[in-house]
């Protein structure tokens, strides 16, 4: 008596079935998560905050994609984590001549609404890294491309989703290498939510 054997066409299906229904998954999840594309536009800042040399005559203007991680809600704050990423680009006119820094970022933001839902008014704080294609920017010399980002934002949310934010960024070294002048700008931005 022979025995018959009976195989798919394709082989073992079992893996293709799992991935097809992890990329489903995943697929499906990003498609529900709250996403933002930030539009940035601002200046350079003098030494009264963090940075020592003034770069208050550079113009920034960026962007962001930004992708909502997780939220908590209460009957008083609504609290939002994000994952970050972002573009600069900063021109100066320094000693005669055209410089340009560009610099690259990831970070987790935290958003906090000081209401029940997430809108109105918030506080926004980031910390990352980042990294800046130019070690000396105007009178600014850094000791490393690769830098610590940080920012703190003020903002409101309309009830289309859409926000308007102003925020503050640093970059630094935090003193992992000598020297760390930092380097700060002011930003008003666009949040465009999808």
């Amino acid at each position: 008596m022979r025995k018959s054997s009976t195989k798919a066409a394709g082989g073992n299906t079992a893996p293709g079935c799992i991935l097809f229904f992890a990329l489903n998954f995943l697929y499906s999840q990003a498609a529900l998560a709250e996403q933002e594309i930030i539009i940035s536009a601002g200046k350079g800042l003098g030494n009264a905050l963090m940075q020592r040399d003034s770069i208050s005559a550079a113009k920034v203007a960026g962007v962001n994609y930004s992708y909502l991680l997780t939220s908590s809600n209460n009957a008083n704050n609504s609290w939002q984590w994000w994952g970050q990423g972002s573009y600069s680009h900063i021109r100066l006119e320094h000693l005669n001549e055209t410089q340009q820094q560009n610099i690259i970022e990831i970070k987790p933001v935290l958003r906090w609404y000081p209401h029940s839902e997430p809108l109105g008014g918030f506080g926004e704080a980031g910390v990352g890294a980042s990294y800046l294609s130019q070690r000396e920017f105007g009178d600014i010399q850094l000791s490393t491309k690769i830098n610590f980002a940080l920012h703190f934002a003020l903002g409101y949310r309309f009830s289309s989703g859409h926000i308007l934010s102003l925020r503050y960024s640093h970059f630094s070294n935090a003193y992992t290498n000598i020297p760390n002048p930092g380097f700060d700008f002011a930003s008003i931005n666009g949040h465009f939510n999808f």
